[in-house]
């Protein structure tokens, strides 16, 4: 399944202040734990914008490539594509990521495609565990709040919000912290950015 994500991302500065909007904001739905595994050859997939993650969500997980457009005052524009993997398959790749080679996948063979490259050596470079709130606030935006932990202990709070009016969401996100006493900013990495270049240092 392939289609164009347009997506909101806002940085939190504190676990106090995360608390403080998950507090605030309307329409609770659930909490999620996921765990992002990020796969690459040689930094090819990266060099031309592209992220190829497994999400484990029990009782699902999904492999995605995504493909970045633009970014601009903390809206990333992105084309995603996206395949379901069965629950077990997920446990056995996270297990041992180098599997993934041996798997049949229509997201891979696009992520060749789309690079121009066999991607012969996919391995893992990264993951991260993520606490997600999902807050239905409207009929027509998703707000997701975000607490990230990275492998070196860091934790990274954010509130993203999905829809095709981003500057709406923006205005109803800023009026909601305002009250909270809560300050957001653009955010400026995706979580995998982040992670990339918090294993360089």
């Amino acid at each position: 399944m392939s289609f164009r994500e347009l997506e909101l991302k806002l940085a939190i500065d504190s676990a106090l202040d995360y608390q403080r909007l998950c507090e605030a904001l309307p329409g609770f739905e659930e909490e999620k734990k996921q765990r992002n595994i990020y796969f690459d050859d040689q930094r090819q997939l990266a060099a031309r914008r592209m992220m190829l993650r497994l999400r484990i969500e029990p009782p699902s997980a999904w492999l995605t490539l995504k493909i970045a457009s633009s970014r601009r005052e903390g809206v990333f524009d992105s084309e995603e594509i996206e395949e379901a993997v069965a629950l077990d398959l997920a446990l056995a790749l996270e297990a041992e990521p180098r599997a993934i080679m041996r798997i049949d996948a229509a997201v891979i063979e696009e992520s060749r495609t789309r690079c121009e490259s066999p991607l012969q050596n996919l391995v893992e470079w990264g993951r991260v565990e993520n606490r997600r709130r999902c807050y239905r606030v409207s009929s027509g935006l998703l707000v997701e709040m975000d607490e990230t932990r990275f492998p070196d202990g860091v934790l990274r709070w954010e509130v993203e919000a999905e829809g095709d009016t981003p500057t709406l969401a923006r205005e109803f996100l800023d009026r909601i912290a305002m009250e909270g006493g809560v300050t957001l900013q653009a955010q400026t990495q995706t979580k995998s950015q982040f992670l990339a270049e918090n294993l360089r240092t």
